[in-house]
């Protein structure tokens, strides 16, 4: 299977591999029928990463419904090239596995395996209008597909966790070397990320590479999270120092609470860096955060800090956050330009860059 393939064709493969609806896909038209048919059977169709970790049946579905007409007509123009059959027989599969008897009314959407690519050097390889899949990191996931689940937005990657990921990949000297805890991991996509840069740091060794704390207060998500981290796919899984942990916010508001907290925070985490994505949905959710960071940033002998990122829904909820960190703490709204978004998908995208996503590192006011 080739390494070097035109980047259009792999849009299309980060797209797959990340549930972009193939309406926002873009069929390669100007390729050589030869080239994007074997692209489709080698990367796609036979791809041993996508047969381990597939993407739901729902989306297969709708993604060779996309592909199937667009290929064909492609290969009307060549006699000698016909579609794979695989490709038709797959599809066939997909249908009668989707529209099995006595089903009544529309199903919510199945869990899936969404799979993002990124790198740490945005180079090209050299050859025009290509990318070397060897330049990438993959990062893999079981995540819902539904907004809510068992009660829980924790599920499934949100805006800000795709955008505080971006900022660390293009900045990774911020975790590498650090013990980080994460607030809020959801379904370990962040964390993921953040064990992947601490492996990629060669000038580490096992001592000095760095730990990472995923917590979140789901025991479901919290599963998740410990599960996705450990797929045998994913970088992370050979990280020696990550750990998951419960983590209850409102402890730091509890007289009874407090002294054991602070043990664990100041103790035995020890961070230097305190990372959370979309964690301020809730008004209710400020005060906890607020104490908990109080007690996390408390001045060592190293300097510590916090980037949080927030995705502006409610002006009046994010200006809360900010008032109530700006009593205790030292807040600075991070200035910071992505002209690409390296991942694709999410239910909020807006389409720009950016995003209507803020960063914002805290530090203790001592710190300064």
């Amino acid at each position: 299977m080739a390494r070097v393939i035109h980047i259009n064709l792999f849009q299309i493969l980060r797209g797959y591999a990340s549930l972009v609806p193939p309406n926002r896909l873009q069929f390669p038209s100007h390729l050589q029928a030869q080239v994007t048919h074997d692209f489709l059977v080698d990367h796609i169709l036979l791809n041993a990463h996508f047969q381990n970790y597939p993407p739901s049946t729902d989306y297969q579905k709708s993604f060779w419904k996309w592909v199937i007409p667009h290929l064909e007509k492609k290969l009307e123009s060549d006699s000698e090239i016909e579609v794979d059959s695989r490709i038709y027989e797959l599809y066939l599969e997909l249908l009668n596995a989707s529209t099995g008897p006595g089903l009544i009314g529309q199903a919510p959407p199945s869990q899936s395996y969404v799979t993002h690519f990124w790198s740490l050097d945005s180079k090209n390889n050299g050859i025009p209008n290509s990318v070397d899949l060897d330049e990438y990191q993959t990062t893999t996931l079981l995540e819902s597909r539904t907004m809510i689940e068992s009660g829980t937005t924790g599920l499934r990657t949100w805006l800000a966790s795709f955008i505080l990921a971006q900022y660390l990949i293009l900045n990774p000297v911020l975790v590498r070397r650090k013990r980080t805890l994460e607030l809020g991991a959801g379904v370990g996509f962040l964390g993921c990320v953040v064990a992947s840069l601490q492996l990629l740091d060669r000038s580490s060794d096992a001592e000095s590479l760095g730990a990472l704390w995923m917590s979140d207060i789901n025991d479901s998500v919290l599963s998740r999270c410990c599960n996705n981290v450990q797929l045998p796919c994913n970088l992370s899984c050979s990280h020696p120092n990550v750990s998951c942990c419960f983590l209850d916010w409102s402890a730091a508001l509890d007289p009874d609470g407090v002294a054991p907290l602070t043990s664990l925070l100041n103790d035995e985490i020890d961070a230097d860096l305190i990372l959370g994505a979309d964690i301020v949905f809730d008004p209710d959710l400020i005060p906890p955060l607020v104490a908990l960071l109080r007690l996390a940033l408390q001045p060592t002998s190293r300097p510590r800090s916090a980037l949080i990122a927030l995705t502006i829904r409610n002006p009046t909820t994010m200006q809360k956050f900010v008032d109530a960190v700006q009593g205790d703490l030292v807040l600075e709204k991070l200035d910071f330009q992505m002209q690409d978004r390296v991942f694709m998908e999410s239910v909020e995208d807006r389409g720009d860059a950016n995003s209507g996503v803020n960063i914002f590192r805290i530090i203790s006011k001592l710190e300064r």
